[in-house]
């Protein structure tokens, strides 16, 4: 049974928070992330750059498209009325 996590991202979000808290969900580990990302895009990402960049949020978009479909999720962009 799937479960729909809905969240509002705003400039305020946590982006780090957010992701943890996904691969928690998941139950995968940064470096299981890293491996997945350098598999799907051909670029060689590690657990350390992908901490790093995390932690910093300094993750590009195309970056956390990737990691939102590796961990089973997609971005929803809704215009605000």
């Amino acid at each position: 049974m799937a479960i729909d996590v809905k969240v509002d991202i705003d400039k305020d979000t946590d982006i780090n928070e957010l992701v943890r808290f996904l691969l928690l969900k998941r139950k995968m580990t940064i470096a299981e992330l890293a491996r997945q990302m350098t598999s799907l895009s051909g670029i060689e990402y590690s657990r350390f750059n992908i901490r790093a960049k995390i932690e910093r949020q300094s993750l590009r978009f195309n970056e956390m498209v990737l990691i939102c479909e590796i961990l089973g999720y997609k971005l929803d962009l809704k215009e605000i009325v």
